[in-house]
């Protein structure tokens, strides 16, 4: 009798074995076993970066169907860690530059000729020239649960797909289909979807670019659905590093730096004289050669005014695993 129950646990533990060798829960690369976090959290450490940043942006809309020119704008993005962003629109006219914060999950829009921002959720802020570039900000990481779907090849690219669902009521969207490439871990492509289902935009990334600490997106084509007619292809310059610490990057901040915008030039960045305004106006005098080790998780690299010699590539290229800002 004792046999027999030992004979049937070694089967039962034999078929377990074979069902765990067959069915693992995680795909495996170079870099080890990876799990949809990991998958996620490696993406959107090139998609958004943590560093603070300017960098400048050139929007071009064309037909959808001839790719003929509708319109063009240049704005500047301003970054500080992962979730507050100040972009200004640039115009010829100084006067009509407009400005929009992005804090945690809403956005203040501060037109050219108002006198004090509108907040929206990040959710109901999906038309315009401007949405395109904060669609670019969003934190995926920290609302929404990732769950691995499946595998598949876009432009040559063999890709994971994920599934984005909400954590709360507090996500912006019902939820997000992202494609990482398996390769590098690059984000490829990422579709966001109403509460009610209806997809939103469309974001595609054409090309990165390495920055010495990891890669951020280059070039991107993003489609809404909301204007079928239209795609709107990003151009983003190398970005400048900034020291953006004791900034609160609130509605005072917002308003400050549209008025530099509206000040006109004196032959530095536009970027770096916000920064200097906001700095004057906080009170903090003059940064110090590198960021609080708790704003700054690479602490044996010492920030510079730019971050140098920016290359383009191609997503599908393969990067080594140990290369600066890969998830741990």
């Amino acid at each position: 009798m004792r046999r027999g129950r030992s004979a049937i646990v070694a089967a039962c533990a034999l078929l377990l074995c074979g069902r765990a060798a067959a069915q693992p829960d995680a795909p495996a690369t170079g870099w080890g076993p990876v799990k949809p976090d990991t998958i996620l959290r490696r993406a959107e450490l090139e998609r958004n970066s943590w560093l603070d940043v300017a960098v400048d942006v050139d929007l071009q809309v064309v037909a959808r169907a001839t790719r003929r020119e509708l319109r063009r704008s240049r704005f500047l993005m301003l970054t500080h860690r992962m979730d507050r962003t100040i972009m200004v629109l640039e115009r010829q006219d100084p006067a009509e530059a407009g400005a929009l914060l992005i804090r945690d999950d809403t956005y203040s829009m501060l037109l050219p000729r108002s006198q004090q921002p509108i907040e929206l959720p990040l959710g109901r802020v999906v038309a315009g020239d401007l949405s395109h570039a904060g669609f670019l900000r969003v934190n995926l990481r920290i609302r929404y649960l990732p769950r691995l779907v499946g595998e598949t090849t876009l432009d040559g690219s063999s890709c994971w797909e994920l599934e984005l669902t909400p954590l709360g009521d507090a996500a912006p969207f019902g939820r997000v289909r992202y494609w990482v490439t398996k390769d590098d871990g690059l984000p490829r492509r990422i579709e966001y979807f109403s509460p009610e289902g209806r997809r939103l935009k469309t974001v595609r990334f054409l090309e990165h670019r390495d920055i010495g600490l990891g890669f951020a997106p280059a070039r991107l084509e993003i489609e809404d659905d909301d204007r079928p007619e239209e795609t709107a292809l990003l151009t983003l310059a190398p970005p400048e590093r900034l020291d953006t610490y004791m900034l609160a990057f609130d509605r005072h901040d917002l308003e400050l730096a549209r008025e530099v915008a509206r000040a006109g030039g004196d032959g530095a960045g536009l970027g770096a004289r916000i920064v200097a305004a906001l700095r004057d106006a906080a009170g903090a005098g003059t940064p110090p050669s590198r960021q609080p080790a708790s704003a700054l998780p690479f602490r044996d690299r010492p920030s510079g005014p730019t971050i140098e010699a920016p290359v383009r590539r191609e997503p599908s290229t393969t990067v080594p695993p140990g290369r600066g800002g890969s998830p741990s």
